[in-house]
Formats: C-alpha cells, sequence, structure tokens
C-alpha cells in the first residue's frame, strides 16, 4: 500500500463514511458529489460537450485521437448523483492511454428521473455512436458502480433489441444484483466509504416497483451470454465486492470472455483518483491494456 492510499483511507473513512453514518441514504451521494473539485484535464487533451441522441457527454480527446474509435462512458454515483467531469482523472487517461475519444455521458438521474430513464439515454448515446459511422468493433462501454451497472445492462438491452454490440465492456465495481450479495454484509467493516445502511435505499429512489429479478435493473439475473468481452475490477474489501465476482462466475460459465481484477487494500472506484494515487494509475493503465487489444484497428 502506497503512503498516499494509507492517507486517503483514513480521509475518505473520516469524511465519506461518516457522513453515511450519520445520514445513511444514497441520496447523500448528491451532496458528497457536487462538493468535489473538477479537475482540469490536461491541456494537450481537448474537452468538450457534444450531443448524443439528445444525451449531452463530455467528449475528451487526445491530440491525434482516433475519431474512429470511442469509449461511452458512464459515471457512477449510486444513480442520483455526478456529473461526467467528476470521473476527469480516469475518463482521460482512457482516452489518452487507448488513443480514441471518450464519450463521458451526463444521463437522467433519479429520483427526478427513475428507471429506465439512464438506461434508454445510455442506449441513445449507443445508437449516436453508431449514428456517427464508428463501427461497434471499435467502441467500448465502461462504467463505475452505478455506471457499472448500466454498462451490463445497457449491453444486455441492445441484445434484445438486435443491435450490434460494442468491442468490449468495463465494469468498474458495477452493481449487478438488487438484492446483493454476501459482501454488503461481510465488508461492513473493511468498506471504506459506505455504511451498509444505505444499500437499501437506492431501489426505491432508481427503480420504485421494479422486480429485482427484471435483467435490466439486475444485470446478474439477465441472459449474458454472447456479450462482449468484459473487465472487472473490484477492491478486496468493499460492500460490492461479491457483485463482481459473481457476475464474473456467470459470465465465465456462458462463455463470455471475461477477467476480474480483485485489489487489496483500495476503496470503492479508486481509479478516479488517479491524479493522487498511484495504484489508481497501475488500474488505469490495466484497463487500456485491455481496451487497447480489443479497440485495434
Amino acid at each position: 500500500m502506497s503512503i498516499q492510499l494509507f492517507v486517503a483511507d483514513k480521509v475518505v473513512r473520516l469524511t465519506m463514511k461518516r457522513r453515511f453514518r450519520r445520514n445513511p441514504t444514497v441520496m447523500e451521494l448528491r451532496a458528497i458529489m457536487a462538493e468535489m473539485p473538477i479537475r482540469p484535464a490536461p491541456k494537450r487533451i481537448a474537452v468538450e460537450t457534444v450531443d448524443l441522441g439528445g444525451v449531452a457527454a463530455e467528449c475528451l480527446a487526445p491530440r491525434g485521437a482516433d475519431e474512429n474509435g470511442a469509449i461511452l462512458y458512464i459515471h457512477g454515483g449510486g444513480f442520483v448523483a455526478g456529473v461526467p467531469a467528476n470521473h476527469r482523472p480516469l475518463t482521460w487517461r482512457l482516452a489518452e492511454g487507448v488513443g480514441v475519444p471518450v464519450y463521458a455521458i451526463d444521463y437522467r438521474l433519479a429520483p427526478e428521473h427513475p428507471y429506465p430513464a439512464a438506461l434508454d439515454d445510455c442506449v441513445a448515446a449507443y445508437r449516436a455512436l453508431l449514428a456517427k459511422g464508428i463501427s461497434p468493433g471499435r467502441i467500448a462501454i465502461g462504467g463505475d458502480s452505478a455506471g457499472g451497472n448500466l454498462t451490463l445492462v445497457t449491453a444486455l438491452k441492445l441484445k434484445a433489441l438486435g443491435l450490434p454490440l460494442p468491442a468490449a465492456l468495463v465494469c468498474l465495481s458495477p452493481v449487478t444484483d438488487q438484492d446483493g450479495f454476501e459482501s454488503r454484509t461481510l465488508n461492513a467493516k473493511s468498506d471504506a466509504m459506505f455504511d451498509v445502511r444505505m444499500i437499501p435505499s437506492v431501489p426505491p429512489l432508481y427503480c420504485p416497483g421494479a422486480d429485482p429479478n427484471d435483467p435490466f435493473v439486475s444485470p446478474y439475473r439477465g441472459d449474458v451470454a454472447g456479450l462482449p468481452p468484459t473487465l472487472f475490477h473490484c477492491s478486496r474489501d468493499e460492500l460490492l465486492r461479491d457483485d463482481s465476482i459473481q457476475m464474473a462466475q456467470k459470465m465465465k460459465a456462458a462463455g463470455v470472455d471475461t477477467t476480474i481484477e480483485i485489489w487489496p487494500g483500495v476503496f470503492h472506484v479508486w481509479q478516479v483518483t488517479a491524479d493522487v494515487l498511484p495504484e489508481a494509475r497501475r488500474a488505469v493503465a490495466n484497463i487500456v491494456t485491455f481496451l487497447k487489444a480489443r479497440l485495434a484497428r
């Protein structure tokens, strides 16, 4: 564990986890993420707001980016919080490392826009990339936490609609089942960020009245055969660890090319702290290696 991670872990526990203990609802994430400083991308990365099928997106492109490829990135925030700019330390590095534009979408948030609004936005944005003439074999979809859930359900929805699937998926600590798995209680103390009591507050806000067996809410319940090669990252110590492990196992059993990395000592979606943590930069480098192999020209 780097000294930077040691310090960051203590800061996260003293700030985020303490706040969730006082107010254990996912809506607390909205205030927390609104307070996060927006870090600028380096000047060598062009950042602009674009429209993808009626969905606003932050497009990050390095000099000489291959416009014939794309990464569609879906930010996390418990389905209720966050903006694409919160994730720039990750998204600009993906754009530069892979050499293609990253389109980080500003999808509609619950509870004002409950399910299936976010999923509809993800599908609309993907259709827009296809309409730009980008081959599905040159598109990857990725996301973290709630965005990891939306990454998987978008792929399932595209499959159901008979649309061509992307070349790869990247899921960083995704929510894969609304009912959850053992780590949501086993890791109650070791998770540096979340209080276990916040988990039940998500479905009534995001998908009120939805059947937890709906695969477009809980992708673990879906037919995953035929999905694209998928990379999972999760922390050994987080509440959502088993969401990745169980989903990866199901996908492997269905014949999907699946890779999972379980990182010790890190917190939920540590990759977004790549400006600070060497562990985050190493994780991003692994994602880049995975994507470059699947988005080859």
